[in-house]
C-alpha cells in the first residue's frame, strides 16, 4: 500500500470530493456553450482531417514520359471528304511525315451524320480514288478524323490539308468546278499523353488545363467562300506530372492556345503549331496526418475548456459580489 500512495504522489489531476462542489446556473450556461463550440470545431476540424488536398510545384524538366509525345485529336469536318484529308507533321528537327500513321488513327466518312465507313491513316499513303472522292462529293460526306500518333518531344507542328494529293488535287478541283477546299472545323478533343491517364487524372484530379480547345469551332464566313484560308493554333505545352495518394504518377501534359486566321496563296490547312515548356509542374494530393489532426483536437478542447473555466469563475464570482452587496442594501 505504501508503493501505491507513492505512486498517488505524481497524480496532476486531483480531486476534490463532491460535497465540496456544488453545480451552478452560470456554469451550467457557459458549459452547455462550451460544449457546442467544441463540438462545431471537432466537426470542421474532422472535415478538414478527411478533405484531401492538391498542392503543386514547378522544376525543370527532366524528360520524364519518354522522347515522344502522345497527341491525341477528333476533329470533325463538316465540308470536307475524307480523300482530301491528309494530316501531316514536322519538327525542327527536320523530321516530316506525310499522312502520319498512328497505332490507332483513323478518318470516318459520315454521311446524313451516319458513319458509313472507317479507313485507317496509313503512313506515307498518297493514293487518291478519283473516282470515289467524286461520289463523296456528290453524296454530301463529311469527314471525322480521330486517334492517337506520336511526335518527337520539341517543337514542331501537325496539320490537316491535302499536301499528300496536291499532284492531282488541281485536276480533282478543276473537274468538279472546285474553287478552294473548305476546312471548317469542329475541335472535339485534342490532349497531349496517355488518354486512359488522362481520364484517371479527371476523376481524381480538379487542377490543371489538360485540353482547352475541345469544343471549338470555326465556320467559314460566306464572303471567304472561294479564298483558300489558313487557319493556325499555337500551342504551348507544359510538361505535368499528377501523383496521387497512393504514390503512382501520371505524366501528361497541359496546354494553352490561341490561334488567327489569314488568307494564303496556297493549298488551305489547319495548323497546330506546338512548342514544349521546359518547366515541368507537377500536382500532389495531400491528406492531413492522424497525430495532426490529434493534436488539434487535444488542442481545441483543452483550449476551451480552459477559456471556459475561466468565463465561469469570472461569471460566478460577479454574480456572488453582486448578490452579497445586495442582501447587503448596497446596490443603488
Amino acid at each position: 500500500m505504501s508503493g501505491f500512495s507513492r505512486l498517488k504522489a505524481f497524480d496532476v489531476y486531483r480531486k476534490l470530493p463532491q460535497d465540496l462542489t456544488e453545480p451552478t446556473m452560470s456554469g451550467a450556461l457557459v458549459s452547455i456553450i462550451s460544449t457546442v463550440f467544441m463540438l462545431i470545431l471537432f466537426i470542421t476540424e474532422f472535415n478538414e482531417f478527411l478533405k484531401v488536398q492538391t498542392v503543386s510545384e514547378m522544376f525543370i524538366d527532366i524528360n520524364r514520359g519518354g522522347d515522344k509525345l502522345r497527341v491525341n485529336i477528333d476533329l470533325y469536318f463538316p465540308n470536307l471528304i475524307c480523300d482530301l484529308v491528309s494530316l501531316d507533321a514536322q519538327d525542327i528537327m527536320g523530321s516530316h511525315h506525310v499522312n502520319v500513321a498512328g497505332n490507332d488513327l483513323f478518318k470516318r466518312r459520315i454521311k446524313d451524320g451516319k458513319s458509313i465507313q472507317e479507313i485507317k491513316h496509313a503512313d506515307g499513303d498518297t493514293s487518291f480514288s478519283m473516282e470515289r472522292a467524286k461520289k463523296a462529293l456528290e453524296d454530301g460526306e463529311s469527314c471525322q478524323v480521330f486517334g492517337f500518333f506520336e511526335v518527337n518531344k520539341v517543337p514542331g507542328n501537325f496539320h490537316i490539308s491535302s499536301h499528300a494529293y496536291q499532284n492531282i488535287i488541281p485536276a480533282f478541283m478543276n473537274q468538279n468546278k472546285l474553287t478552294t477546299i473548305d476546312l471548317s472545323h469542329q475541335i472535339n478533343h485534342i490532349s497531349f499523353g496517355d488518354d486512359s491517364d488522362l481520364k484517371q487524372i479527371k476523376s481524381k484530379f480538379d487542377k490543371g488545363v489538360l485540353n482547352p480547345l475541345d469544343g471549338k469551332t470555326r465556320t467559314k464566313k460566306e464572303t471567304d467562300k472561294d479564298v483558300p484560308l489558313l487557319t493556325q493554333y499555337y500551342i504551348n505545352v507544359v510538361p505535368t506530372t499528377y501523383e496521387d495518394l497512393s504514390g503512382k504518377q501520371y505524366y501528361v501534359h497541359q496546354f494553352t492556345s490561341n490561334s488567327n486566321e489569314a488568307r494564303t496563296n496556297s493549298f488551305p490547312a489547319l495548323y497546330f503549331k506546338y512548342d514544349l515548356s521546359p518547366v515541368t509542374v507537377r500536382f500532389s494530393h495531400k491528406k492531413e496526418s492522424f497525430f495532426r489532426f490529434l493534436v488539434q483536437i487535444c488542442a481545441i478542447i483543452g483550449g476551451i475548456f480552459t477559456v471556459a473555466g475561466i468565463v465561469d469563475a469570472v461569471v460566478h464570482k460577479s454574480v456572488v459580489n453582486i448578490m452579497k452587496k445586495a442582501s447587503m442594501g448596497k446596490l443603488s
